[in-house]
Formats: C-alpha cells, sequence, structure tokens
C-alpha cells in the first residue's frame, strides 16, 4: 500500500488523487485514473504517513511524464515521472 498523492497537471489545471507506490532519487511511480500526456509536466504532493503519532512532512515535487502504462482497463493507471524540481 503506498501513500496518498494530489496530482495536478500544469497544462490544464486539473486536479487529479491516486497512490504513490514507489519513489527513488530521481523519480516516482502513481497509480490514479488520470491519464496525461508523455513529457507533461504535473505538480505532485504526496502525504507521507504518520510516525509516531505524529504527521509527516509533505513530498512536494514538478515532474514530467516518463510513461503511462494500464494496469485495469478505463480504470487505472501507472504513471512513471522524472523528478524536476523539489518544492520546499
Amino acid at each position: 500500500m503506498g501513500c496518498n498523492a494530489r496530482i495536478k497537471s500544469r497544462n490544464t489545471g486539473e486536479t487529479h488523487y491516486g497512490e504513490c507506490i514507489d519513489l527513488s532519487i530521481d523519480g516516482l511511480a502513481l497509480r490514479t485514473s488520470f491519464v496525461p500526456q508523455f513529457g507533461e509536466r504535473l505538480l505532485v504532493v504526496v502525504r507521507a504517513p504518520a510516525v509516531g503519532g505524529l504527521a509527516g512532512k509533505p513530498f512536494e515535487a514538478e515532474v514530467e511524464v516518463r510513461r503511462c502504462n494500464e494496469i485495469e482497463r478505463g480504470r487505472l493507471y501507472e504513471i512513471g515521472v522524472r523528478i524536476i524540481e523539489l518544492k520546499p
């Protein structure tokens, strides 16, 4: 199980929701019903799980879409993105 994620398209301004299932030094993988375009820039905010009863600081970054794979036909997609800029 991953962490909740808010995904905002820089192209359309629309906000979508999903789940971050993987995070690496230069990218992340998201599962969502949103289908972006290759190369589209997104603003992603991932809510960190609470540790010891304390809420974690959200991870926020501008990213670029590198891939989008269908997981469940017409319902769920896995998006691979490259981190462009970490937000403070």
